[in-house]
């Protein structure tokens, strides 16, 4: 490791950055109605990101969504750290903006149950859609 970095990797965020990046992440959890519930299940009091699509789950449903092939990147709300680039990206998305840009399969009920995720959700096509693609 370099001289003076404090002991930390080179790279690595220092820890009073990425606490204002983690204190943010929780600040969105309130910041809207949408945000307090779990995207996939309705259920009150999420814990958890789903990075992958920039959307708040709570813990059953972000077990589901790692066991998803490809899984989702899910990070604990309270016990990881975030960066820069993925606060901006929960910024910019968050559940009612994720809920306006993912087309549900037809016939599929509007919240699912953390067993039923893998039937609900298309991978492929809300990857291809989360890149503009």
């Amino acid at each position: 490791m370099a001289a003076g970095s404090g002991g930390r990797k080179p790279g690595a965020p220092r820890d009073a950055e990425s606490e204002v990046w983690s204190r943010r992440v929780r600040d969105l959890v309130g910041s809207g109605p949408g945000n307090r519930l779990c995207f996939e299940c309705g259920q009150r009091g999420v814990t958890y990101v789903d990075i992958t699509l920039g959307s708040f789950v709570c813990t059953g449903c972000s077990g589901a969504l790692r066991g998803l092939n490809p899984p989702h990147r899910v990070k604990s709300i309270s016990m990881t750290t975030f960066t820069e680039p993925e606060v901006l990206f929960l910024q910019a998305r968050g559940n009612e903006q994720v809920e306006r840009g993912v087309a549900k399969p037809r016939g599929v009920a509007a919240r699912a149950t953390p067993t039923s995720i893998p039937d609900r959700w298309p991978v492929k096509e809300l990857l291809r859609r989360r890149d503009g693609g």
